[in-house]
């Protein structure tokens, strides 16, 4: 039976040994130098808003190259992804070059207040940008190596169940309340946090889940203490933190952060400053409860009914644990900013 009949081609290109050469695209060459984190310089790009429709969406800024060195300089991947070059107001930029909202991406090198938008990405093709003007947003080692993993990142989030979100969300109404205060006591306080983690153990097999809420802070947050040997809090602070039982917690996270902010100017303590920063983690997993009138499986969703707190430096937060654990963000509280 013929190939053909089939409506198989004869002959496939390729198995001829004597078939020419496949050209290399005319941007192979001008493409060579481009890396992830390049702002190229395009006036719009696409967005799909229903069938057979497409938006261009404006570029004043130009537009962040998304996709992996790699990718983007071999010849036979024939698009890439770029996403809006935005510029935010100094103080909300301030509060987001730590990658607290994972749509927001800095480029160091356009300055302090210029970020990839991750909400909206186009695919284009690589003629595009190999015929338009290009600058690197992103140059020092360091600072590829965080854009390339916060871009991962907006990809690869984990999704906590639906019936563990209600529990989180006052603290993250919390966090994005305050993270652009930073003059605040408590936006003073998250602006020492590198990152705040929710740790299951169990791998979120099945509910109830056993919760812990891992302060991860900034280096030199936490004063450096041999392991298993960090002292006891002085009765003062013991006192004003737990009250006469010493056991229960009676201060407020404002109240905590007020007096760790005065604590830096009056020379706290070590041990003091450390069991203050361990109250005030405590104080923000005892705001994970979910709200009144909440199903049953929200209101049985974390084992005991609470969520438990540990504090770390970043210098002795492990990477078994980092595994463990899911990053506590703020994206899915705000709408794609305006371009």
């Amino acid at each position: 039976m013929d190939a053909s009949s089939e409506g198989v081609p004869a002959e496939f290109p390729g198995d001829d040994a004597g078939q020419e050469a496949k050209a290399e695209p005319d941007w192979a060459d001008r493409i060579k130098e481009y890396r992830q984190g390049d702002v190229i310089r395009v006036v719009s790009i696409p967005l799909k808003v229903q069938p057979g429709v497409v938006q261009w969406v404006a570029t004043p800024h130009g537009a962040a190259l998304i996709t992996q060195t790699c990718d983007v300089v071999l010849k036979d991947r024939p698009t890439v992804h770029l996403a809006p070059v935005l510029e935010l107001p100094p103080v909300e930029a301030k509060a987001n070059r730590n990658g607290r909202r994972p749509n927001l991406v800095h480029l160091p090198e356009l300055g302090d207040c210029y970020f990839a938008d991750l909400t909206y990405v186009a695919t284009v093709s690589k003629s595009v940008i190999a015929s338009a003007e290009r600058k690197p947003g992103v140059e020092a080692i360091e600072a590829v190596r965080k854009f390339g993993q916060r871009v991962g990142r907006r990809f690869s989030r984990f999704a906590f169940p639906d019936e563990v979100v209600p529990w989180l969300r006052p603290l993250q109404d919390l966090v994005g309340s305050k993270v652009t205060r930073e003059a605040s006591p408590v936006g003073w306080a998250l602006s020492k946090v590198a990152s705040l983690r929710l740790e299951c153990d169990g791998e979120w097999e099945v509910a109830p889940y056993p919760l812990t809420l891992c302060v991860v802070l900034e280096p030199g947050v936490l004063p450096p203490f041999p392991p298993n040997e960090t002292p006891e809090c002085s009765e003062r602070v013991s006192a004003w933190l737990y009250g006469s039982n010493g056991a229960t917690l009676i201060r407020r996270h404002s109240e905590i952060s007020k007096h760790l902010q005065d604590g830096e100017r009056t020379s706290l303590d070590a041990a003091d400053r450390y069991w203050l920063w361990s109250a005030l983690a405590d104080s923000w997993a005892a705001m994970c409860i979910p709200p009144q009138g909440s199903t049953t499986d929200i209101l049985e969703a974390v084992e005991g009914g609470a969520v438990s707190s540990e504090i770390f430096s970043t210098e002795e937060y492990s990477f078994e644990r980092y595994r463990h654990s899911e990053e506590i963000d703020l994206d899915h509280l705000s709408s794609p900013l305006p371009l």
